[in-house]
């Protein structure tokens, strides 16, 4: 299958965790199957000095997004791993100099701190799609839903209802964890008219409690359109995640729904913060 034009080339960058060296020859061989050239930049090997888990110094990290930004050969930057490590560069980049240039950038999980920090910004356009571990392998839901979020095609979902509604408006995608971990700085977007998407990963369901209740705090959902839930991948049982996830819904005033494919699992739903999406349960 063939997802991109001939000729677009995708800069590969490691904003965050460190990355396996197989990881990243599968991920580049996955994206040349799909049409795609690839160009990897300098830091994604380097490691940190005292930090094993980042895949760089966070200067060099930071340094490898702007040259990719800004770099006229390259089409769209797509992160290679989560993990962790966005964060501590977003006071590095030069925020007013990358919104010269409209660029998507690919990834989801960690990627959350730079997508909500790109559309507190008003910088770039956040596209949450499949790190190169799931490149590795995709199954085929997955590489047709790929196919569908480069054409651009209207993102129309039913899904189970806790307060049901219909819904339209651009998506803000994100980890839980990693989008709470930004309440009161610079870097958390305005939700106004926005249908948040939050999925998780081994996290217990107190501790989603917890970071729902958080946001609540922050408002986040006071003027959002309304609010999709995705995967919870290992985070507890099903009737677990679900009493908190009913217990949170009594505590907003716009339509939440459940169980859309994006997350931690696949089939995996991409979803790009320029495109509408509409959701009816």
């Amino acid at each position: 299958m063939k997802v991109f034009p001939e000729g677009f080339t995708i800069g590969a960058i490691a904003p965050a965790g460190k990355v396996k060296e197989e990881t990243i020859s599968a991920g580049v061989a996955a994206l040349r199957s799909l049409g795609a050239e690839v160009k990897l930049y300098p830091h994604i090997r380097q490691g940190h000095r005292t930090l094993p888990y980042l895949a760089a110094e966070d200067a060099g990290r930071a340094a490898d997004l702007e040259s990719a930004w800004l770099d006229p050969e390259i089409d769209m930057i797509w992160a290679i791993r989560g993990g962790y490590g966005c964060a501590r560069f977003l006071e590095m980049v030069n925020w007013e100099k990358l919104a010269q240039r409209n660029i998507p950038v690919a990834g989801f999980s960690d990627i959350t701190s730079l997508h909500w920090a790109m559309t507190a910004k008003n910088c770039g356009t956040v596209m949450a799609l499949p790190m190169f571990s799931f490149l590795q392998d995709p199954n085929e839901a997955t590489l047709k839903n790929l196919d569908r979020i480069f054409k651009k095609e209207e993102q129309c979902f039913t899904l189970p209802a806790l307060r049901s509604g219909v819904i339209s408006g651009l998506p803000l995608p994100g980890n839980l964890t990693v989008a709470t971990s930004l309440c009161g700085t610079p870097y958390f977007p305005d939700t106004t008219g926005r249908i948040l998407v939050l999925e998780e990963v081994r996290e217990a369901p107190y501790r989603i409690d917890r970071m729902l209740n958080q946001l609540l705090m922050c408002r986040a959902f006071r003027k959002c359109a309304g609010v999709v839930f995705g995967y919870f991948t290992a985070c507890g049982s099903d009737p677990e995640i679900m009493k908190v996830l009913e217990d949170f819904t009594g505590k907003v005033d716009v339509p939440v729904f459940y169980g859309l494919k994006f997350g931690h699992e696949q089939p995996f739903i991409p979803i790009r913060s320029d495109q509408i999406m509409r959701v009816k349960g």
